[in-house]
């Protein structure tokens, strides 16, 4: 890790919310990294506190906020407002590194995911999405936005829940079309449960009804794997 968008992207994947991290200036920077961390061959963030250079690219920004006859000259509340300051400028500039190189629809996506986080699609969509892990929520936010450009359809039902349930099957009717059967190769828990009435209602046409099957497939005549003993869904 070095520059500020990678310590971000690692504390990310240590499972450390962003918003936790308190960012502040090394008191012993080394001029040729970003970071300060007691090893410069450290790979995970450990600390809420983290010690950055930040005249190694922002030095237009901080050499008179931190220079370091304003800071002495400073009565000791106003110090503690300067290095909140700092915190939060580089929240924000973190956040500026993070855009750099997305294309304006994965700007989007992101944002649509984080709508989700934050409850603004309702409750039942912000705990499905808690559940699942970030690559499966971009791929919902993906997915949502694209309805939200093209509008809904089977497909994209299809699509999202292949991307989240991997050995799903999906059977449609052969005479009432709008009628569909999904076996879900898993076992049924309250966490799978959640995704699945979440994408269900998310994703599918509101005029067609669907029936899921968990662990165990319904029989199907002239298909020998689904015709199995003891193994088979009755409905």
């Amino acid at each position: 890790m070095n520059f500020i968008w990678d310590i971000a992207l690692q504390a990310e994947r240590d499972k450390k919310s962003l918003d936790k991290l308190f960012f502040q200036p090394a008191k012993n920077p080394s001029p040729c990294y970003e970071q300060s961390f007691d090893s410069i061959n450290e790979r995970h963030v450990n600390n809420p506190l983290v010690e950055i250079n930040p005249f190694m690219r922002f030095t237009g920004i901080f050499q008179y906020l931190l220079h370091k006859d304003v800071v002495y000259d400073l009565e000791a509340e106003n110090k503690q407002f300067i290095f909140y300051a700092f915190d939060a400028i580089v929240h924000i500039l973190t956040e500026i590194d993070l855009c750099h190189g997305m294309t304006k629809r994965e700007f989007y996506v992101r944002r649509v995911r984080k709508e989700l986080l934050y409850g603004v699609y309702g409750d039942m969509a912000q705990e499905a999405m808690e559940c699942m892990t970030k690559e499966e929520q971009l791929k919902v936010a993906d997915e949502l936005y694209c309805v939200t450009e093209i509008g809904g359809s089977f497909a994209s039902f299809c699509k999202i829940v292949k991307e989240i349930f991997p050995g799903v099957f999906i059977y449609q009717g052969r005479k009432k079309k709008r009628r569909v059967y999904v076996y879900l190769d898993r076992k049924e828990t309250p966490e799978l449960l959640m995704k699945w009435e979440f994408l269900r209602d998310t994703f599918l046409p509101i005029d067609m009804k669907v029936r899921v099957f968990w662990d165990t497939h319904f029989g199907i005549m002239g298909v020998d794997a689904t015709m199995q003993t003891k193994g088979i869904a009755i409905f």
